[in-house]
C-alpha cells in the first residue's frame, strides 16, 4: 500500500492506495505538540500494514523534521517529503519558484492528471487558495484569502458580544436574526467570494476554466455552488499521481 499524508495547519488527512484505488482514508487533527507521540499512537490505529511507500505533502514547517522521525520510527523508512525543489515535472512560473507550497504541487499535480486544462482549483482549509493550471499545465499563481474557521474565531474575539453560530448554511440569504445573518454572511460570502474570484482570473486569462473545489471545509459549502466541481481528495491523489510517474527525488 502507498501511503498519501497532507498534513494541512487543522487536519492531517491520510490516503491508501492499491492498484490505483483507495483503500484507506482518514481525517485526524494536525499535532503540533507532542507529534511524535501522538502521530504514532493515530497511524498505529489506522494502518494496520507496512507501507510500501509514504510521500508526505506538510504545510506546517515546526512539526516536519518530528514528523519524519515518526514515520522512520514506525516504518524503518524515510518519508518522501513534496517541495519545489523535490519533483520534477511541474512548470511554477512564480516571481520564486521555491515559494510554492507542497499544498499547491500537489492539487495541481492532481488537478493535471484528473481534469481538462486550464484549471482552477479552491482549496477551502485554515486558507482559502485559489490558484490557477494554464492548458499547458503550468503553475501561474493565484489568490490567498484568510480561512472561513480563521475568520470567524477573529470575528469571536473581536465582537465577544455575538454569538458562536455553527458553520452551517441558514435556510435564506437573507438572515431574519442574528445568527442566521452571520451564518450567511459566512458560508455565502465565502462561496461568493470564490466565484467571485474565479470570475476574474478567467477574464484575466481570456478563456474558461475547469473549476475544483476541495479542502476541509469544502464538505460544507460545496453544495452551493454549481460553478465548481468538488474532488474531496484532490490532493492526496494528487500525492499519489507524483509517486506513480516518479516525478519526486528523495
Amino acid at each position: 500500500m502507498i501511503i498519501t499524508i497532507d498534513i494541512g495547519n487543522s487536519n492531517t488527512v491520510i490516503v491508501g492506495y492499491k492498484d490505483n484505488k483507495r483503500v484507506l482514508e482518514a481525517r485526524i487533527d494536525t499535532y503540533k505538540k507532542d507529534v511524535i507521540k501522538n502521530y504514532t499512537i493515530k497511524f498505529k490505529e489506522i494502518i494496520k500494514e507496512i507501507p510500501e511507500d509514504i510521500i508526505v505533502s506538510c504545510v506546517v514547517p515546526m512539526i516536519k523534521d518530528q514528523f519524519i522521525e515518526t514515520i522512520e520510527l514506525l516504518y524503518q523508512k524515510k518519508p518522501i517529503m513534496i517541495d519545489a525543489t523535490s519533483i520534477d515535472g511541474l512548470t511554477i512560473k512564480l516571481d520564486n519558484p521555491n515559494d510554492i507550497g507542497a499544498d499547491f504541487i500537489a492539487t495541481s499535480w492532481g488537478a493535471i492528471q484528473k481534469y481538462q486544462t486550464p484549471v482552477i482549483i479552491a482549496d477551502v482549509g485554515s486558507a482559502t487558495k485559489l490558484t490557477v493550471v494554464d492548458e499547458t499545465g503550468s503553475f501561474l499563481g493565484g489568490a490567498i484569502i484568510p480561512g472561513i474557521g480563521t475568520s470567524m474565531r477573529a470575528f469571536a474575539d473581536y465582537i465577544p458580544h455575538l454569538p458562536e453560530v455553527a458553520l452551517e448554511f441558514p435556510k435564506t440569504v437573507i438572515g431574519s436574526g442574528t445568527i442566521d445573518a452571520i451564518q450567511s454572511g459566512a458560508l455565502y460570502g465565502l462561496v461568493s467570494q470564490i466565484e467571485g474570484l474565479a470570475m476574474r482570473m478567467e477574464k484575466e486569462l481570456g478563456t474558461s476554466c475547469t473549476k475544483i473545489i476541495t479542502g476541509g471545509y469544502a464538505s460544507i459549502i460545496h453544495g452551493a455552488t454549481e460553478a465548481f466541481i468538488y474532488d474531496e481528495f484532490l490532493l492526496n491523489d494528487g500525492l499519489y499521481e507524483i509517486y506513480q510517474k516518479g516525478a519526486f527525488k528523495r
